[in-house]
């Protein structure tokens, strides 16, 4: 075989110099050995595949895979590894889920638990955001199973940071539900409020609250939980959220008074004027603008 350092795509070469490193050509070889080669002969194709690097991630994961199904399983996972020195985000996605798949499998027993925590740690250091859901629940899971309860909510806790903005909710969702679990539902508040903070959907923030005060309402903790509708609030426009305004005002029949009922019945009429004072604000800036185009038409014409 030719050692020549080509570029496959560089049509100034000729293509007999070229043709060493056509993938296609490679993948119609590597096929025939796995159908009728032995695995010596199946190998050295795959490791020629590697040496020329024009391997894909599918050509390191079927490579991986074929030598798993032979039981070799320090050789697959060190194929895993070549290949995610050779590609990047988010390129290497697939080979990294793959292989700590395979890996916690291998190990279920937790014999391999740092080895494990390394890879893991590995591969979310440079981990975008889209992709880091799948892989901070997958880690989570192997602390839970083999791991300490307190580990494996540092992870959902940092997965609520990684995560894309659009599934923080969800996250969190997570997050308090496995908390409550582990650690008992007044745990929970930490994560709630944490939550209502870093949220930047405003249905979420208010889906969060309701929930929050829901929970303290439960527990007993009436004046904590009127705070929390106090302080949604001020997101919740009278005319649109009503159904927020009903919920506040069953919680203070059932369990406020006469006092905390008016209160509520203020602050309902302070949001209200808040937002029309908004709305007239956007109203008067829009005159304007149209005034400023028609007198502009105007002094053209």
């Amino acid at each position: 075989m030719t050692t020549t350092l080509v570029d496959y795509y560089d049509t100034n070469e000729a293509v007999q110099l070229r043709l060493h490193k056509s993938l296609k050509l490679w993948s119609f070889y590597v096929d025939l050995e796995e159908c009728y080669g032995t695995f010596q002969t199946c190998k050295s194709v795959y490791d020629r595949i590697l040496d020329l690097r024009i391997a894909t991630p599918q050509i390191i994961i079927n490579y991986a895979l074929y030598l798993e199904e032979n039981k070799y399983y320090e050789d697959a996972f060190r194929v895993y590894e070549k290949g995610i020195a050779l590609f990047k985000w988010p390129n290497v996605y697939d080979i990294w889920l793959t292989y700590l798949c395979k890996f916690v499998a291998r190990y279920s027993d937790g014999s391999k638990l740092e080895r494990a925590r390394d890879l893991f740690e590995q591969c979310l250091e440079h981990c975008p955001a889209k992709f880091a859901k799948n892989l901070y629940l997958l880690y989570a899971k192997l602390e839970e199973q083999h791991g300490l309860d307190r580990r494996a909510l540092k992870i959902y806790e940092r997965a609520t940071n990684a995560v894309e903005p659009k599934e923080k909710e969800e996250m969190f969702n997570i997050y308090i539900k496995r908390c409550g679990e582990m650690q008992g539902i007044t745990a929970t508040r930490e994560i709630y409020e944490k939550a209502i903070e870093s949220l930047e959907d405003e249905r979420a923030v208010r889906d969060m609250c309701l929930r929050y005060a829901d929970l303290e309402r439960k527990l007993g903790e009436i004046d904590r939980g009127r705070a929390i509708y106090s302080h949604c609030s001020q997101m919740c426009d009278p005319r649109i959220h009503n159904d927020f305004w009903q919920t506040w005002k069953e919680f203070e029949i059932k369990h406020g008074n006469e006092d905390t009922m008016r209160e509520m019945l203020r602050i309902k009429r302070s949001v209200q004027a808040t937002y029309n004072v908004q709305v007239n604000y956007m109203a008067a800036q829009m005159m304007v603008a149209s005034i400023g185009e028609d007198t502009s038409a105007t002094q053209a014409n």
